[in-house]
Formats: C-alpha cells, sequence, structure tokens
C-alpha cells in the first residue's frame, strides 16, 4: 500500500501534529506501508524558513527512511488574516504543483486539518491520483475559529463550512485526535465513519 501523507507541518518542526505525524509515518514504514510525506518547507513557530531550506522551491530528502518532498510555502511574522491565507494558500498551490508532478500513485491520501484550506490539494490530488482520502481532523476548524472571534467575515465562514461538508463527504474516513472533535463529526455527518 502506498500512502502520501499531507500537512504543513512536519519535523524539523517541533509540535503536537508534527511528532504525531512523525511517528505515525515511522510506524507504518516498519508495517511495510509505502510512506511519502509531502509538507512545506519548515518555518513553524517562528515563521522563518529553517537554515538550509530557504530560497528553495522544492526540496527532497530522508529523515529515519521516510521520503519527504517539501514545497514552497509564504511566511510571515504578521499575524493579519491576510497574512495567514496566503501562508496557507500559498503552501495548497505549491502542494498541488508538487504532488502532481514529483509524487507517483498513491493509494490513500492522509490529510492533516488544520488547516482546513490543504483539503483543497487533497481533494485534488485523490481526484488525480484516483486515491482514497482519510481526513485528519485535530482542531474542528472552521468552527472554532469562528467560537474565538478569529475569523468574523461571514463570506468566509460559509466558505469554509461548504470546504469542510465537501472534505467529510468526499473522505474514505475521518479521524480526530479526541473523542469530542469525532463526536461532532459524527453529529454533523452521520453518514461517515469516524
Amino acid at each position: 500500500m502506498k500512502l502520501l501523507i499531507l500537512t504543513q507541518y512536519f519535523p524539523p518542526e517541533v509540535g503536537a501534529p508534527q511528532n504525531r505525524l512523525f511517528e505515525l509515518a515511522v510506524r507504518l514504514k516498519e508495517a511495510g506501508v509505502d510512506v511519502t510525506v509531502l509538507t512545506a518547507m519548515p518555518n513553524y513557530p517562528k515563521m522563518e524558513i529553517f537554515e538550509g531550506y530557504k530560497d528553495k522551491k522544492y526540496l527532497y530528502e530522508e529523515i529515519e527512511g521516510l521520503k519527504i518532498h517539501r514545497s514552497s510555502i509564504y511566511v510571515s511574522k504578521s499575524k493579519s488574516i491576510i497574512n495567514r491565507l496566503r501562508n496557507y494558500f500559498s503552501f495548497v498551490h505549491s502542494s498541488k504543483k508538487c504532488g502532481l508532478d514529483k509524487i507517483g500513485d498513491v493509494d490513500i491520501i492522509l490529510c492533516e486539518s488544520p488547516p482546513l484550506f490543504l483539503g483543497y490539494s487533497a481533494l485534488y490530488l485523490k481526484r488525480k491520483k484516483k486515491a482514497k482520502l482519510v481526513f485528519n481532523v485535530s482542531d474542528l476548524w472552521p468552527e472554532s475559529a469562528e467560537k474565538l472571534g478569529v475569523v468574523t467575515n461571514k463570506a468566509m465562514l460559509r466558505m469554509a463550512y461548504k470546504l469542510e461538508a465537501k472534505l467529510y463527504n468526499n473522505s474514505e474516513l475521518i479521524t480526530g485526535q479526541t473523542q469530542g472533535i469525532c463526536k461532532s463529526i459524527s453529529e454533523r455527518f452521520s453518514n461517515k465513519k469516524t
């Protein structure tokens, strides 16, 4: 089985998603799964591209035998919603191109959310590679962004909720980090396996 892990965050960055996905990838590889990771140039949490990765549009490397494809991302220390969206959508764009040009056939795409917008890339690659999609929800977005007041624009929220529904409805399986996330998804999309 060939698995593509699509995530904006991955080591050498540190953090919960980075550690969790790295450990998952290593263990799946040890179990005989052909694992490839498509991720951004490392920049989190300082929002500056790490040394050794600067000024690169694409980079291939291996970490503990994992095949890692890195594509470009716009980074800014500004926390404005415009710069955050530029950050997310720059990786959506570069990951679609990198996934199509640099990565061969895959059976399953595991997409990590947030950012929810990475789902655009996941849906595109799912269709182009005729793969199944597993959507991993670490945080209920856009719900959490709305409740915290991070996003208040009604049109943007409508677009995000539509994307969320499309991703859930086009996934073979939806996974989450907590029972609360899984319960919330199940309640809203009772026809999906979580």
